[in-house]
């Protein structure tokens, strides 16, 4: 496989789109240029030439105008992603994972990864990240605007994917410099690409556990470590009732954490500890909370447990009776 994309400096945009390719294909080469002599010798032209078909691939042509359902533009990262993103997950399930994943699982993966990635970097590119915003959120003072405008300038000045990618072009650019950050730059997306299409695939499989779980009230409990958090995160009417969750944790001790208010204020909980358990651990819980084989309760209160499950779920009931809402 030959990709074809422009020469000098590069984006978010066209680099994640080699990524996806390159992994794809395990013979894959990129030529960088703008001369269509040269481009038109690749199997795939992508973010150059003003052509769209099923070889060339560029956002930047006055006819494109794909656009997903939500109004974000297309860009050539989540063209490429939106041809090639089910197969690429597919590829990682066999080669990374060895595993296999039902349609439903693989297609809310897919969906997962370009929401979390491709949907940013193709904002970026196509300078819509302010407008995109003002359509979520549209203000209606002066005040709403100063805000707006505060909170937009500081989450444009997180160093993020494409903010990243542009740290690699070289500042004072000669060509074969350029050419082998470039190169840089794309295996680094690649690695961090199917590591990301492994969690989502993980993740997307947990979420039905998760759900299947859950049988309704203000306890989550489960027997396996599992992504609840994303499931809250994913299903906030199913979960709108639901105060504490319960789960072995990574040492095979258990654990109680409240849920997060939401996805917006994920550090903020639901239901925090009582004040006079925060800070305490194993003799002195135990002492505090009447119960037995407590082992700690963090000292902002979003979590704590104890050594087995029945003890734990002793506590997380006590939580509940006791526990404050910040």
């Amino acid at each position: 496989m030959l990709i074809g994309t422009h020469d000098g400096s590069f984006h978010a945009d066209e680099t994640t789109a080699c990524a996806i390719i390159s992994f794809l294909y395990d013979n894959c080469s990129i030529i960088r240029s703008r001369q269509p002599e040269v481009l038109e010798k690749a199997d795939l032209i992508l973010d150059v030439s003003g052509i769209n078909d099923e070889r060339h691939f560029d956002h930047h042509s006055k006819d494109f105008t794909l656009s997903r359902d939500n109004g974000i533009k297309y860009a050539t990262a989540g063209l490429m992603w939106k041809k090639f993103g089910i197969e690429f997950l597919k590829k990682t399930a066999t080669t990374v994972l060895n595993e296999q994943f039902t349609d439903d699982i693989l297609n809310k993966a897919f969906l997962r990864i370009d929401a979390d990635f491709m949907q940013l970097v193709d904002l970026n590119d196509n300078g819509q990240l302010t407008s995109h915003l003002d359509e979520l959120v549209p203000t209606h003072n002066e005040g709403e605007d100063l805000v707006k405008e505060e909170l937009c300038g500081f989450m444009q000045s997180i160093p993020d994917v494409p903010y990243l990618v542009a740290m690699m072009n070289v500042p004072k650019p000669a060509d074969d410099h350029q050419d082998k950050n470039f190169m840089m730059t794309v295996k680094i997306l690649k690695t961090l690409l199917v590591n990301a299409a492994s969690n989502a695939l993980i993740t997307e499989k947990g979420i039905d556990k998760v759900l299947k779980a859950y049988t309704g009230g203000e306890i989550l409990i489960m027997h396996e470590k599992l992504p609840w958090t994303s499931a809250v995160f994913s299903y906030p009417e199913i979960f709108k009732d639901c105060l504490l969750a319960v789960y072995p944790d990574r040492s095979g001790r258990w654990r109680v954490q409240s849920l997060p208010v939401s996805k917006a204020q994920r550090f903020k909980n639901r239901l925090s500890a009582p004040k006079s358990w925060r800070g305490l651990n194993y003799e002195d819980l135990d002492k505090a909370c009447g119960l037995e084989n407590t082992c700690f309760i963090h000292k902002t209160g979003f979590t704590g447990g104890a050594l087995y499950f029945e003890d734990n779920l002793k506590l997380a009931k006590l939580w509940l009776a006791q526990g404050v809402k910040d």
